[in-house]
């Protein structure tokens, strides 16, 4: 939910709390529902166990009053007449001799897996696949009665198994659907807010992270943010206002050093080394003209009152002058200054872009070392201009400052003039084509790469 690069596989998904809630939460509810079904499936289980056996135990009663009244030919009698009416279809009866031939009763045969005990319960199964109950007794003389029921225990777990898994994968998938539902709605709100809160770390402090209508705790965390945020913008603007007042401030004053040391020159020609000593201060006042200058112009931008005069910029004409100017001063320091250049234009001002064209290769000058490369490349919608040299580069930890107003790197490589505020300057003139500047090590060197949008997209909102 961040532009921030993060470890992909199945380590990295399980590592979203999203994730492990969306799993979470039906696993808990299944788990729930479980540990109150179960003992209720349990306990009917043996409800009707119990009514089973207290049906045969009825009905061993009704015959053993049978037996006792007429011996076995009462019970022999008394087995026919309940086979023959087949009132009860799950009954089972059963009497053979010793030998186990069958002499009454509607199975074909003593059952597989039933012992030969007296009084011993049994439960086994049947050969139509139904389940059998039953108990048997041995009776006098080695004849054997077994008296029993299809039992509906079997078909009941079967049914509630069925229905119990059917019911916890359909809670699962609900509950599943749910949480991944609010999940994804409450992921794409962070989502919004990550890239509002990259937006202002990109520089664009006027904005703000939305609030919904909902008032809820992430639209509290929201304004407290947005509280923070503009404060934060009230201090970089105070602070901004102050350096362009010193640089309007300063100006003056430094121009009217500048024709002094120019006229002390003049009056002091005679004089080589007071010459070369006034020439060296007239560079230094130089160099602090063009800071403020610079400084100046990026403030006009930032507050929009130097925004771009929008026409058609062939923005390979442009860096191709570039290269002009600078390709001699290049070649007096043993260095090439080479362009690959796609035909491209943009709309914009080219005044601005020619000064980001100055400022790049300037920087690249005397920060970088080897041939420095300019690539342009044209796309549909925009177009990639790069300023590459083959130097050390800069450390990794400080390629997101180099942008910044003031950043120096050692003796600087980010900055115009010394002062830092060359590639800040790039970047204001970049946004305010609605373009975005970024910078990287490349091994050997550091490249400063821009996307101009093609069309003249309507600028960035200025800070």
């Amino acid at each position: 939910m961040s532009h921030e690069a993060r470890p992909g596989g199945l380590r990295a998904w399980f590592g979203s709390p999203f994730h492990r809630f969306a799993i979470a939460l039906p696993t808990a509810i299944a788990l729930i529902v479980g540990a109150l079904f179960y003992p209720l499936f349990r306990e009917a289980e043996g409800h009707i166990r119990n009514e089973v056996r207290a049906a045969i135990a009825l009905e061993i009663n009704g015959l053993d009053e049978h037996f006792h009244e007429r011996g076995l030919a009462g019970l022999r009698d008394a087995l026919q007449r309940r086979v023959d009416a087949a009132a009860d279809r799950d009954a089972v009866y059963l009497l053979t001799e010793r030998d186990g031939r069958v002499v009454v009763g509607n199975l074909a045969g003593w059952p597989d897996g039933v012992p030969v005990v007296d009084e011993a319960w049994f439960h086994v199964g049947a050969a139509d696949g139904s389940t059998l109950e039953g108990q048997v007794f041995v009776l006098f003389g080695g004849d054997r009665l077994l008296v029993g029921r299809h039992s509906p225990l079997e078909s009941y777990q079967e049914h509630m198994t069925t229905r119990l898994w059917g019911s916890a994968v359909l809670i699962i998938v609900v509950a599943a659907a749910i949480g991944w539902f609010f999940m994804q709605h409450l992921h794409r709100r962070l989502e919004t807010l990550a890239r509002e809160a990259a937006r202002i770390q990109e520089g664009h402090l006027a904005q703000r992270l939305s609030l919904s209508a909902r008032n809820d705790e992430l639209d509290a965390l929201a304004r407290r943010f947005n509280r923070a945020f503009d404060e934060i913008e009230r201090l970089v603007d105070a602070s901004r206002h102050v350096s362009s007042a010193i640089a309007h401030d300063m100006r003056r004053p430094l121009i009217a050093l500048r024709r002094a040391i120019d006229e002390a020159r003049v009056a002091a020609a005679a004089d080589r080394v007071l010459g070369e000593r006034l020439e060296g201060l007239g560079a230094q006042t130089d160099a602090l003209l063009r800071t403020f200058a610079a400084l100046l112009s990026l403030a006009r931008i930032e507050a929009g009152a130097l925004g771009p005069k929008w026409r058609p910029v062939d923005l390979a004409a442009l860096a191709a002058d570039a290269i002009e100017l600078y390709e001699p001063l290049a070649a007096a320091e043993g260095r090439a200054l080479v362009g690959t250049l796609a035909p491209a234009t943009v709309r914009g001002d080219p005044d601005l872009l020619f000064q980001v064209l100055q400022n790049l290769i300037e920087n690249a000058l005397k920060h970088g070392a080897g041939s420095i490369a300019l690539d342009l490349a044209a796309g549909e919608r925009s177009v990639v201009l790069s300023v590459r040299d083959h130097g050390a580069g800069v450390p990794d930890a400080a390629l997101p400052r180099l942008f910044e107003r003031f950043f120096r790197l050692d003796e600087s490589r980010s900055a115009a003039d010394g002062a830092g505020v060359g590639l800040a300057l790039v970047r204001g003139i970049v946004e305010a084509h609605g373009g975005r500047v970024s910078v990287r090590n490349v091994d050997p060197g550091l490249a400063v790469e821009l996307e101009l949008p093609v069309g003249g997209a309507l600028a960035a909102p200025l800070d």
